[in-house]
């Protein structure tokens, strides 16, 4: 059983591999448990395992940061 345990409320995007020469890339749309995404291409939702991991959130800091 599948059970989508994650539903994407921001649009992060992300690769999947189709075969060995096709991919296919879009905005998640659902997160399962055993990492396979389901992202919209734009012809109707794809499932796979992301080619890249997810890294989460971006660090951010103060355009100054370096300068003190």
């Amino acid at each position: 059983m599948n059970i989508a345990v994650h539903i994407s409320p921001t649009l992060d995007y992300a690769t999947i591999a189709l075969s060995a020469y096709r991919s296919a890339q879009g905005p998640v749309l659902r997160e399962y448990m055993d990492g396979r995404v389901v992202i919209d291409t734009g012809n109707g939702p794809m499932v796979g395992q992301p080619l890249s991991p997810r890294l989460g959130p971006p660090l951010r800091a103060p355009l100054f940061a370096g300068l003190i």
